[in-house]
């Protein structure tokens, strides 16, 4: 799953810039230009995200964007965050199963799938592959 969602930009009240997300209804802002809802609209991902990852609901899986929408991707750490949390939901496990195939205290998988809990790339990367998942990097010109 590509973790990246895509956001309608329109203009709105008083010249300012709206954004929704087609995938996640509940997230909407605005900025006073495109740049400024461009940078809310990364804020809001990145917190819809993590919200959705506290509350354990579930996460969509991305649309791909339609004309006039603009592929947001939510900052690395989040997106980290997700890809663990949706592999462990995709195989219905628990985070004691989680910190069994780590050979770690329940404790430490509770923090690798705690959204706001600050956890190394070795770590999430060994977490999502125990969760039978692969995390892919790729690199590409900014929105």
């Amino acid at each position: 799953m590509m973790i990246s969602y895509p956001a309608r930009f329109e203009s709105g009240p008083q010249g300012r810039v709206m954004v929704s997300f087609r995938d996640l209804p509940e997230a909407a802002t605005d900025g006073a230009d495109f740049d400024e809802a461009l940078e809310e609209a990364l804020d809001l991902l990145n917190s819809a995200l993590c919200f959705r990852i506290k509350y354990r609901e579930a996460i969509p899986t991305p649309s791909k964007p339609r004309k006039g929408e603009v592929a947001i991707v939510p900052d690395t750490g989040v997106a980290l965050k997700t890809a663990l949390y949706v592999a462990v939901s995709d195989n219905d496990m628990s985070a004691a199963e989680l910190a069994r195939r780590l050979g770690v205290d329940q404790k430490v998988a509770q923090r690798l799938l705690n959204p706001h809990h600050s956890s190394t790339i070795d770590r999430m990367n060994a977490a999502i592959r125990a969760a039978g998942k692969q995390a892919v990097i790729e690199v590409r010109p900014a929105a």
